[in-house]
């Protein structure tokens, strides 16, 4: 069999990011500009934020069977990073000299479990699903510093409640992230829409700090500041829910844990100027899987060249 018959074979199964071509390790939601940036570029300048922002969640200790045991040490992270040129996008010739903001958000485990789903037999025999869901356009309008402590400001407690309730029966019903969502509580009035949440089955391996979400401004000019004050000072809803898969031998009355937590980029990094500054967390680790998988894609351009 030729390489253009393996691949007709491969690439279909090759996991895939929503709306972007050019992320090959899946497992994160790309939204917004951020489609315009390959994965090792956009990390490169996440890493070095101007502001960032964490948040303490539930968490579990996903290194034994579901249901384990709760667990301190995870949290909800954010980094927003300004002035990422777009020379660096994956079509530079549409480059105009101006720049723009990303946001990268994160779930992320403490330390002591991070390394759970480093081999790929941990990640056969797991029992657990994690789906993580973000809300991109929550209300604004009563953001305050309450969010320092992962509650959520923007959505009465109410409405919270009802969401974690209407997503909790939604999982114990099918067992999936996916699917139609369920329908927005009367609660929420208007403010949200669950048609228009994003979700993604976290994948276990990305445990230690790989991107779940991401989003990227509008083109804009270099150092402005109005740009970059909307994406730190903006509250971001999302919800985990602490699952199980078909191997947990679940009973049929069983529930998931889902929480609704929200977190904002408050902490500004000191020394920071934008896509060129430092400190801060890192983005995320180098992808190994994700460079043999753009390697598979590029052979397979070439192959179908050829044959």
């Amino acid at each position: 069999m030729n390489l253009a018959s393996y691949c007709s074979i491969l690439l279909p199964l090759l996991p895939v990011a929503h709306s972007l071509p050019g992320w090959p390790n899946g497992g994160t939601i790309v939204a917004g500009n951020a489609v315009q940036f390959d994965r090792d570029t956009w990390e490169a300048h996440l890493a070095h934020p101007n502001a960032t922002g964490r948040n303490p969640v539930v968490g579990f200790d996903v290194s034994r069977p579901w249901p384990g045991t709760q667990g301190d040490g995870w949290t909800i992270g954010i980094n927003v990073t300004s002035d990422i040129p777009d020379s660096q996008i994956m079509n530079p010739s549409n480059a105009t000299g101006k720049t723009f903001t990303g946001t990268s958000i994160f779930l992320q485990a403490p330390d002591n479990l991070q390394s759970t789903f480093s081999s790929p037999t941990a990640l056969d025999e797991t029992t657990w699903k994690i789906c993580v869901i973000v809300v991109p356009d929550a209300p604004q309008d009563n953001v305050t510093d309450a969010a320092e402590d992962g509650s959520c400001p923007v959505l009465s407690a109410q409405c919270v409640s009802d969401l974690e309730d209407a997503y909790k029966d939604k999982f114990a019903r099918n067992q999936e992230c996916y699917g139609t969502p369920p329908a927005t509580p009367s609660s929420c009035g208007t403010r949200v829409n669950t048609g228009a949440f994003n979700v993604q089955q976290l994948p276990l391996d990305s445990i230690a700090g790989r991107e779940v979400y991401v989003t990227a401004s509008d083109l804009h000019d270099p150092e402005d500041q109005n740009v970059v004050d909307d994406a730190t000072g903006k509250t971001w809803p999302v919800m985990t829910i602490w699952g199980w898969n078909a191997r947990a031998n679940a009973s049929d009355d069983a529930t998931p844990t889902v929480q609704m937590s929200c977190v904002s980029a408050r902490d500004v990094v000191t020394g920071s100027n934008g896509g060129g500054g430092s400190g801060g967390s890192d983005s995320a680790s180098s992808r190994s899987c994700g460079s043999a998988a753009t390697a598979l894609v590029l052979a397979c351009a070439i192959a179908y060249a050829l044959f």
